[in-house]
């Protein structure tokens, strides 16, 4: 919410729900139980303008809140890839 470069996108947005639904889809793609029901990646951020730089700081700060966090810099690593892995759904390309 403090990144000006994003904050736009979150305004309105239920923050207790939209982390929920972030730990959920970490969850399942780390290989745990699979509870997410939320719509695909390309479906949920269909039509948000979103582009390349606002990907980059969403990764930007889940990396930083995860360092703060204490999670190790391999497993911030893994977070970065798998976030990699559906920039192109994110971004509806």
């Amino acid at each position: 919410m403090a990144d000006d470069r994003i904050k736009a996108f979150f305004e309105n947005i239920d923050m207790f729900a939209q982390a929920r639904k972030q730990k959920l889809f970490l969850t399942m793609v780390f290989g745990g139980p699979s509870e997410y029901t939320g719509r695909d990646m390309r479906g949920a951020h269909a039509g948000m303008g979103i582009d390349d730089g606002h990907f980059n700081a969403v990764v930007e700060n889940l990396a930083a809140t995860l360092k703060e966090l204490g999670v190790s810099d391999g497993d911030i690593a893994e977070v970065a890839k798998i976030a990699e892995s559906v920039r192109d759904d994110v971004l509806n390309r």
